[in-house]
């Protein structure tokens, strides 16, 4: 339960839950306008956390006295700057990347919650975890066969993206409004 003085709080701050919501509900059709520049964007974005984290992870070597520890970090790092360069390098091929793995984690995702809900029979709503397994496994496979053609390889991401923002900016526009209200009565 939220103290009165939180929900007060809250309430007062409406006017931001609704500037986000239509920032995002906006930054959601630009991302579904131009699928692949947003799934570029992401692609740049992950290449570049790569590079700063193994930048860290280098730095942290400094610290590190025994070699054969040492070693590991270096090569960690290494391999965290060199796939940070090639993400921002080759855009498209660790778009296309990246995608595949998204689709491959799709499938797993499904083929865990079926094996969940099998082995979880004795518990009520078993049978819905299993239908939604079914369903992001078939999802993951249609979207594996459709990985040869490099349109929807290259926009899959981004459509992604913009839909996911889509649905954000609608929930902080709604949230906003419900604020409003609620703000009204105190």
């Amino acid at each position: 339960m939220t103290s009165p003085i939180v929900g007060i709080q809250l309430t007062r701050s409406w006017k931001w839950f609704l500037a986000v919501g239509i920032i995002t509900l906006l930054t959601g059709f630009a991302a579904l306008t131009v699928p692949m520049v947003a799934g570029i964007t992401l692609t740049a974005l992950i290449g570049s956390l790569f590079i700063i984290s193994g930048f860290f992870q280098a730095m942290h070597t400094f610290r590190i006295h025994q070699w054969k520890s040492k070693l590991w970090y270096v090569l960690s790092s290494a391999l965290y700057i060199i796939g940070g360069l090639l993400l921002l390098f080759k855009p498209v091929a660790g778009l296309f990347t990246i995608t595949g793995l998204m689709v491959f984690i799709i499938m797993v995702n499904g083929a865990t919650r079926i094996i969940f809900a099998l082995s979880n029979r004795n518990v009520g709503g078993w049978p819905w975890i299993a239908v939604s397994g079914v369903l992001s496994f078939a999802i993951g496979w249609y979207f594996f066969g459709m990985l040869d053609d490099p349109e929807f390889s290259l926009t899959l991401l981004g459509t992604f993206i913009g839909v996911s923002l889509l649905f954000e900016g609608i929930s902080f526009i709604f949230m906003g409004s419900q604020l409003k209200k609620m703000a009204k009565e105190i």
